[in-house]
């Protein structure tokens, strides 16, 4: 495998903050929106993030951050999802990215990234979420008096000792998220978390994570959404998912079969999830004007032009939607009305520059 090179970066905030990245790969853009386990210069080191950053990076250009006061980058200002979107915001700006796909996992991270690409849908080509939550433990009406009392347990817990040289207080939150993890795997998480940031901001961070609720913007997503959900993602439930891929149009959900929230390298789920990226992302830079475009298109039109990129006939097309040959002829047609194509060839180019066909 190729030696994982990348280059750290800084932006800066509108408030004046200073916050670094690291740019990775080559390709297509993909951004990492930040979570609380943050620390550019480190977590690449771990045996159960690096695997996957190196993998992305094989592909992709890579984009990670440290949002405020985490790892390498200015502290200060508020703590909340409106500075969660202004340190990505910040970022993307910095590089340059008009339009990016963008990658929300976990709870920080897929809450700013489903507010981002709400509130920014010209920028954001694709949005992939893994183990998401569209509402903090905290806002969700389900949520039991227990569960809300150990939450802020947890938050306490964090604030007590998250920064301590005891990894006691950490290891709680490793072991839940990673329970098949090895002992050397768990050590370098509780590392990480150590110095992504202190205690008092760490707590801050997962208390305005807990009471943060996006879910009305889901339904302003206006692009592509890939929403993978792990069945061990205990933190992270399952309703959660299937409320963000049922509240936006074009979503896809995805269950992966594993026992950690996200799963690890040698794992056959790690080889599945990093497929249906593949799958789900654009190959590079020179797709995303078709993607833009892609937007316009109903998820019936995009569904069948992805059959059209596969070399398909408007009889095959009709046989495999159990839909009749005319009605895929007028579809056909729509599309090419709408993405101004004049013949089949066009569009099967078209189709494959924007990543479908595969």
């Amino acid at each position: 495998m190729v030696a994982f090179r990348q280059e750290i970066r800084f932006a800066q905030t509108t408030d004046a903050l200073r916050i670094a990245y690291a740019v990775s790969g080559r390709g297509y853009p993909l951004v990492r929106a930040a979570t609380w386990m943050s620390n550019v210069d480190r977590d690449w080191r771990t045996a159960i993030l690096g695997p996957l950053f190196r993998e992305l990076s094989g592909h992709y250009t890579l984009y990670r951050y440290n949002p405020r006061g985490y790892g390498l980058s200015e502290g200060g200002g508020d703590v909340s999802i409106d500075t969660f979107v202004a340190d990505l915001d910040a970022v993307a700006m910095h590089a340059k990215l008009k339009r990016f796909a963008l990658w929300g996992s976990t709870s920080a991270g897929s809450l700013t990234a489903i507010a981002f690409a709400a509130l920014h849908p010209e920028r954001v080509s694709h949005l992939l979420l893994t183990a998401p939550i569209a509402r903090g433990t905290l806002r969700r009406p389900e949520t039991s008096r227990e569960e809300k009392e150990r939450f802020r347990a947890f938050v306490k817990l964090v604030e007590l000792g998250w920064d301590a040289d005891n990894p006691a207080f950490r290891q709680v939150q490793s072991t839940q998220m990673f329970p098949h993890a090895t002992p050397a795997q768990v050590a370098e998480l509780n590392e990480l978390y150590r110095e992504s940031a202190p205690a008092l901001l760490a707590a801050r961070m997962i208390m305005a994570t807990g009471d943060t609720d996006v879910s009305a913007l889901l339904p302003r997503i206006a692009c592509p959404v890939l929403v993978v959900h792990v069945r061990g993602a205990a933190l992270m439930p399952v309703e959660e998912a299937r409320l963000v891929a049922s509240s936006v149009q074009q979503a896809r959900f995805v269950q992966l079969d594993a026992n950690n929230y996200m799963p690890i390298e040698g794992e056959p789920a790690f080889t599945q999830m990093i497929d249906e990226f593949r799958a789900f992302l654009p190959r590079d830079p020179d797709s995303a004007p078709a993607v833009a475009v892609l937007a316009s298109l109903t998820r019936r039109e995009r569904e069948v032009l992805d059959l059209v990129a596969r070399g398909m006939d408007n009889g095959s097309i009709a046989v495999q939607l159990a839909v009749s040959e005319k009605t895929v002829r007028n579809t056909v047609s729509h599309i090419f009305d709408k993405l101004s194509l004049r013949s089949r060839a066009q569009a099967v180019v078209f189709a494959r520059k924007a990543g479908l066909g595969d």
